[in-house]
């Protein structure tokens, strides 16, 4: 039979032009060129993977997109600033009827930097200013919602703290005091809301001071060339080890080549203000410290810089009653380490009033463990309340300033003083006016302010102020 014919011929060899022949030529040849091809490949792969990608692949899980939706408030006052309030009673009344605020709401995007494991986050203060609602998407496409937490209007940089089921990926913190002019910087992101933007450029210039609107609005910040646009700000700027060394801050949206960061020395030292659990948790231990320097580890003889200098206690406080002296250096908290006064604040946002707290503390080179309760912070002043909310220094109207300013009556509060870049200056006050009411309150002390502070519910509230002889309205930011 053919077929048992074919069996039995000899095979072709592989040098002769048979189909099998050139079958088994071909795959020689292509096994040749792969194993050719493949060291190149590889080659190509080490050398495509520069320095940059290493970064940005160290740094980028940490960068997070944020997402506010903001409540606005607008005056529907058609007499705005046109008449006497103090010779028209009826006007007044009538005002207060007519005039009902209109809402509508307004949403805006941005960029953050997750600061630490379990989920603080830091940006821009102006990315968040008056949001009523944070929505924060994480790389890995994941959304969060995240709650205010603290956040310092002269910096520009503000606290967020978001809820996560598991350890997130925070960012590695590097130094801004020795950066060097043209050192490569990467610029991490979410401009104009593409998500996980990318640009790289240079140190430009360090110490660069920008003026807004006739007023210098930032000083001492960095500048790159790498592109920073509007929803970039808040996110990171690294440098080629992938540490964060500035914070994003998008100033001009029609800059070309010129990009700013505040730089992450700066950042560090206001976080230590951010992370105030007795202003955020209103929780007090009464201990005060600062972070170890060069000369405090020669003169205690200690071989690491990570703890708390104690500066002193508070007569009474529960750090005060527990023993902890002035020179104490506090190295962990309830036997979770302590680097510093920032990651002690931190570790102290956890603790509610009542809790048990075992600070691990350093004396005369031996450790040694104190115990205290953490007790509710004593309640502010109305002119602390006031400050820390409005950024406002008041005071109340007497019956010889009342005389001076041409009222019949000591009514309102005195604007006395406007902290930079604070909710009553961006609400356009100015010193010399009078507050009649914050919201429906009438406010003639700065306990009454205080009061209605403590119960407003809105992230913007109107004030009924006096200026020069007019009644106005301005809308103020309460958080």
């Amino acid at each position: 039979m053919t077929t048992r014919a074919l069996a039995t011929q000899p095979p072709e060899s592989p040098r002769c032009g048979g189909p099998q022949g050139r079958r088994v030529t071909c795959a020689a040849r292509l096994c040749s060129l792969v194993v050719a091809i493949a060291p190149l490949c590889l080659a190509q792969e080490v050398s495509r993977r520069t320095a940059v990608v290493a970064a940005v692949e160290k740094a980028g899980p940490a960068v997070v997109n944020l997402s506010t939706e903001q409540i606005i408030t607008r005056s529907g006052d058609p007499f705005f600033g046109f008449r006497d309030p103090f010779f028209d009673q009826f006007f007044r009344d009538y005002f207060e009827r007519f005039s009902r605020p209109q809402q509508f709401r307004t949403h805006s995007l941005g960029s953050g930097v997750l600061i630490d494991p379990e989920g603080y986050v830091v940006t821009n203060e102006h990315v968040v200013r008056r949001a009523s609602k944070i929505e924060v998407t994480l790389s890995d496409g994941s959304k969060h919602e995240a709650r205010p937490l603290s956040a310092d209007a002269e910096s520009d940089l503000a606290l967020l703290k978001l809820e996560a089921k598991k350890p997130l990926s925070a960012i590695q913190i590097g130094r801004s005091d020795d950066l060097m002019i043209g050192e490569t910087v990467i610029a991490l992101g979410n401009p104009f809301g593409l998500e996980s933007t990318v640009t790289v450029g240079v140190l430009s210039a360090k110490n660069r001071s920008v003026n807004l609107g006739g007023r210098e609005a930032y000083a001492g910040l960095i500048q790159t060339d790498a592109a920073i646009n509007p929803g970039n700000s808040g996110g990171a700027l690294v440098n080629i080890h992938g540490e964060l060394i500035g914070i994003n801050v998008a100033i001009r949206a029609d800059a070309e080549g010129i990009g700013f960061a505040i730089p992450v020395d700066r950042v560090r030292e206001v976080l230590k203000e951010l992370f105030n659990y007795r202003l955020i948790k209103k929780t007090y231990i009464g201990v005060r410290g600062r972070d170890l320097t060069p000369a405090d580890l020669a003169q205690r003889k200690l071989s690491t810089r990570n703890g708390v200098l104690v500066t002193g206690t508070d007569p009474g406080s529960p750090g005060a009653k527990a023993g902890i002296a002035p020179g104490d250096v506090i190295v962990a908290v309830d036997a979770h380490p302590v680097a510093d006064i920032t990651q002690f604040f931190r570790r102290m946002l956890a603790k509610n009033v009542g809790d048990t707290v075992a600070l691990r503390i350093l004396r005369g080179g031996k450790e040694q463990v104190v115990r205290l309760t953490v007790a509710a912070a004593p309640k502010p002043s109305g002119a602390e309340v006031v400050r820390a909310k409005l950024g406002l220094s008041l005071q109340p109207m007497t019956q010889e300033l009342a005389h001076s300013f041409g009222l019949r009556e000591p009514t309102g509060l005195i604007v006395t003083g406007l902290d930079k870049g604070g909710p009553g200056e961006q609400a356009g006050l100015e010193r010399g006016d009078i507050i009649l009411r914050f919201g429906g309150a009438v406010v003639n002390t700065l306990d009454q302010l205080a009061v209605a502070l403590e119960q407003v519910g809105e992230a913007q509230v109107a004030l009924l102020i006096a200026r020069r002889g007019r009644l106005y309205r301005a809308i103020i930011a309460t958080r």
